[in-house]
Order: C-alpha cells, then sequence, then structure tokens
C-alpha cells in the first residue's frame, strides 16, 4: 500500500459549527465539523459563573493536526501510537501517515481529524456518525466502517457511547476509546485502580505487559506539574478526580475500555484519564504475539460499542 498522506479537515479560517446540550444546570457544546469533539461541558453557577469539567475548546478554528488540548475527541479506528505508522494484519500490510506530533509514528486514529455528520439532535442529546470509504477518503485504513458517537446529557453529567461498526468485506483489527482533556489544578486528587501497566520505550510505544501487586495497583495521588504518560491494564472502569473547589468529577465506562492512559503535560495544565481499549501500539505488539494487547477483530458486519459516564457527584 502507498504511503499516505493527511489533508487538513478544512481551512483554518472556517467558522465552527457548534451545537450545544442543556439538562438542569449542565450544558455541553459539540463541534461535529471539527472531528466529532466535545467542545465543553460544565455546571451553571449562581452569579453567571461556571464549573469546567473539561477544558474548554477556544472558539477559533484549528488545523486538525494541531488541535486544542481541550474538551474530548474520538479515538478510531486506534488509540494512540502505531509505531513507524505500519502494522501487519494477516496478509495486510497497512501505511498510515505519520502523526507530525509523534513521527514517525501514527498517532490516535484520524477520525477526530475529520468531519463527523449529525445524524440526530435533541435539547439533551447529539448522535454524529463518520463513515469511512477506503475508495473515497484520504486517510490509507483498508477497511470500510462507520463510527457514531451518541452524547446523552442529564443535570448531573453526561454518557458518552462510542461504536464501530465494520462495513469491510474481510476481518479488521479496531480500537477505540476518547481523549478527554479534565480541567484540573494542582492538589487535586486523583484516584483509580487498575491491575497491570505496560511499560513503554522512549517513543512512547507498549513494550512489555507488567502486573501491579499490592498498593501499587492504585493509584491516588495529587495533581502536580509533573510530566507523565502512563499506560495502565486491567482497570477496573472507575476514576475520580476530588478538587479542590469542592466538586467531585467521577468517569466511569464498560468494555471493552479497560485500558486507561494516564497523562499531564509539564507544568500540569490538563489531566487526561483516556478509556481506551488497548495499549499504544497494539496491532504491532499482537502481530509479535504479545498477549494482553486489547487489540480486537471484527469480521465484516459486526460492531463494537463501549459508554463512558462522567459526571458530577
Amino acid at each position: 500500500m502507498a504511503d499516505a498522506t493527511t489533508p487538513p479537515l478544512r481551512s483554518a479560517q472556517a467558522s465552527p459549527s457548534v451545537r450545544a446540550m442543556a439538562a438542569g444546570s449542565m450544558r455541553a457544546t459539540v463541534r461535529p465539523a471539527e472531528g466529532g469533539r466535545l467542545a465543553a461541558l460544565w455546571r451553571e453557577e449562581h452569579g453567571g459563573l461556571r464549573t469546567d469539567l473539561l477544558v474548554p475548546m477556544p472558539e477559533a478554528a484549528f488545523d486538525p493536526l494541531i488541535w486544542p488540548k481541550a474538551g474530548i475527541y474520538p479515538l478510531v479506528p486506534y488509540s494512540n501510537r502505531i509505531r513507524d505508522a505500519a502494522f501487519r494484519f494477516g496478509e495486510t500490510r497497512v501505511e498510515l501517515a505519520p502523526h507530525p506530533a509523534a513521527a514517525p509514528h501514527a498517532l490516535h486514529g484520524f477520525c477526530q481529524m475529520r468531519p463527523w455528520t449529525v445524524t440526530r439532535q435533541a435539547n439533551t442529546h447529539i448522535e454524529m456518525r463518520y463513515r469511512h470509504d477506503p475508495q473515497d477518503a484520504p486517510d490509507a485504513w483498508p477497511w470500510a466502517f462507520e463510527a457514531v458517537q451518541r452524547i446523552t446529557l442529564d443535570p448531573a453529567g453526561l454518557t458518552h457511547e462510542i461504536g464501530v461498526e465494520s462495513r469491510a468485506d474481510s476481518p479488521m483489527p479496531i480500537g477505540l476509546g476518547i481523549h478527554p482533556y479534565f480541567a484540573v489544578s494542582h492538589g487535586d486528587r486523583i484516584r483509580f485502580a487498575c491491575e497491570a501497566l505496560w511499560d513503554q520505550d522512549a517513543d512512547g510505544c507498549g513494550r512489555q505487559l507488567r502486573p501491579l501487586t499490592g498498593s501499587a495497583r492504585h493509584y491516588d495521588s495529587p495533581h502536580d506539574g509533573n510530566d507523565a504518560t502512563t499506560y495502565y491494564a486491567g482497570w477496573d472502569g472507575i476514576a475520580s478526580i476530588d478538587r479542590q473547589d469542592g466538586t467531585r468529577i467521577v468517569i466511569q465506562a464498560d468494555a471493552p475500555l479497560d485500558h486507561l492512559v494516564f497523562h499531564v503535560p509539564s507544568g500540569g495544565r490538563y489531566l487526561c484519564l483516556e478509556p481506551v481499549s488497548h495499549v499504544a501500539d497494539a496491532f504491532n505488539l499482537a502481530a509479535a504475539g504479545k498477549a494482553g494487547t486489547g487489540m480486537r477483530v471484527l469480521r465484516p458486519g459486526e460492531a463494537i460499542r463501549a459508554t463512558v459516564r462522567i459526571e458530577l457527584a
């Protein structure tokens, strides 16, 4: 397969299309045309104030290869890195576009760099779809599929469903998840539990699954400004952020999102707790015989779905 290039989603000068939702005092905005992103999630407070659960996206348009570190975007048809932007699945060798933020590797799929179509919307609900046709799409992914996101807002938070249905005529590898940027301050308490973590190399690709024992299985630490990226496995599907402003954010995810990417940039201006289905570079690791990567395979017509709940408790 020929090398791929990733053209821009649209002109950086184009006006964003924003869809708004409201339920009680909870508010959310969605930008379907800009990668199917949840742009903001907050609670209205007295006196015109607001409590943001996520770092809100700026209103300005952006280059999809240099996205704002804000909101939530979908991870389809894979999460995180693919080493050297290439992998082999059976007899098929796939060569993807290296991402400039992770070159020479591919990064975070390509659906978050493409416009999504709104197929249903109400005051508290939106459904978006993205259809990949390898004959027409600019991305060198040889299998046809349709991805869907359903976001439902309620007075306590939101439920985010993400799924993929194969439209291909042969089996395809698949991974999925979501990539949130939580609004945090130094000292906010982060808690979750996992059974294992993946050792990684200097390029941020997984290498070896390492079981955790005893207290090491439970992460319980204040947010700080130390740069960190860790790939956890065997996540029990629950995480929480106890913030110093008195609010508590609870994140819950169901199968197959049993991996968790923990990421803090230098300075700690945001926190990423990414519920995902597999480790970074899972496709290559699985091809090399590594167990526990989380890579799934969809046969023609099969679908995979997952749900993430984010709320103020």
